[in-house]
């Protein structure tokens, strides 16, 4: 935690850590900066930015084509009815599911396989009817990303993210080789994919490193200080207008109760955790299914930067998290 009253640290904010799902507040940030350029609107339909392999695994509603009626935003907002191949439908397997990715650590995935596991789920609604948290969206971003910025994810995310707001050790990892990745993944905090968490042993962050280059949507390795200087970027203005921070941000959807979900952010809500944390201030950031916090607090300019290393130690982090929040309440 660092801010203009408080800081606090544990552990090593230089270590790399797996930050998981924060990477969409990435993608959104780079999805705007593409609407600011003029190569797309938030209502460009998919046909008109993704080839047709993109699209032709994706379940369809009735009376819905997908290239035709989800859009840029739909995505962004977990609002296109499309279902998550990584946390599929009950009743629904893939193998890229949870479970399966930490059986099976070491196989490498590619968007286009991930994209083709959504072909047996079923359509979860209508487009802008229901939200429903969908990696499959923000594989399409990824896509999208590609087509119209004209190069790898990648490497826009290294020259138009992590370049400009100094993130020289998330950039590190960027496209790196097999030998690459050898060097660098002993530095990489631990980190477990399955139930048996940090007691149990399953540390998968040596074999799951090859995953994590920043080229398949799975996230890649930041550190502390390096979220940080990310967030300082984004909210000074130096990576988008402004604006975007409150399209990103607003709550539009809850996922769970004090967690609401805008356009590529959420917003923490801690008197849906406890009604006696109303009037806590609320951030908004992104959270990986690690227990990875990245937040802001922009009345008191504090920055919250959380990793627990597992999805069962996820409770622990919001305890911490809710402790901080009434430290920089008090003391903002």
């Amino acid at each position: 935690m660092t801010g203009r009253h408080l800081e606090l640290s544990s552990g090593d904010p230089d270590q790399p850590f797996f930050v998981a799902s924060i990477d969409k507040v990435f993608i959104a940030t780079l999805i705007a900066q593409l609407v600011e350029a003029g190569g797309l609107r938030l209502d460009s339909p998919l046909g008109e930015l993704l080839r047709r392999e993109d699209l032709a695994p994706l379940p369809t509603a009735p009376g819905i084509e997908n290239a035709r009626d989800v859009t840029v935003e739909h995505l962004l907002s977990h609002t296109s009815g499309l279902p998550d191949v990584m946390l599929p439908p009950r009743g629904y397997d893939t193998e890229c599911a949870i479970p399966k990715l930490a059986a099976a650590p070491s196989r490498v995935w590619t968007i286009a396989e991930f994209l083709q596991q959504a072909a047996h789920l079923p359509p979860i609604a209508r487009p802008g009817e229901r939200f429903l948290y969908s990696d499959t969206g923000y594989f399409l971003l990824i896509r999208i990303i590609e087509e119209v910025g004209g190069s790898d994810f990648a490497e826009q995310l290294g020259a138009r993210i992590f370049e400009p707001a100094g993130m020289t050790d998330s950039a590190r990892w960027i496209g790196t080789d097999a030998d690459g990745i050898a060097a660098l993944a002993p530095a990489l905090a631990p980190f477990w994919l399955d139930a048996s968490g940090p007691v149990c042993g399953g540390d998968v962050s040596g074999v799951f490193a090859p995953n994590l280059a920043w080229v398949n949507g799975l996230g890649g390795p930041s550190t502390a200080h390096d979220l940080v200087r990310f967030q300082y970027a984004l909210h000074g203005g130096e990576l988008v207008d402004p604006a975007w921070i409150r399209f990103f941000a607003t709550p539009r959807n809850r996922f769970r109760p004090g967690i609401h979900y805008g356009a590529g952010m959420n917003t923490l809500r801690f008197g849906g955790f406890f009604p006696l944390l109303r009037g806590y201030p609320q951030p908004a950031g992104g959270l990986g299914y690690t227990a990875t916090h990245m937040y802001y607090y922009p009345e008191q300019r504090t920055h919250v930067i959380l990793n627990y290393h597992s999805h069962q130690r996820m409770r622990k982090s919001f305890h911490m998290h809710i402790s901080l929040a009434g430290l920089i309440r008090r003391y903002g």
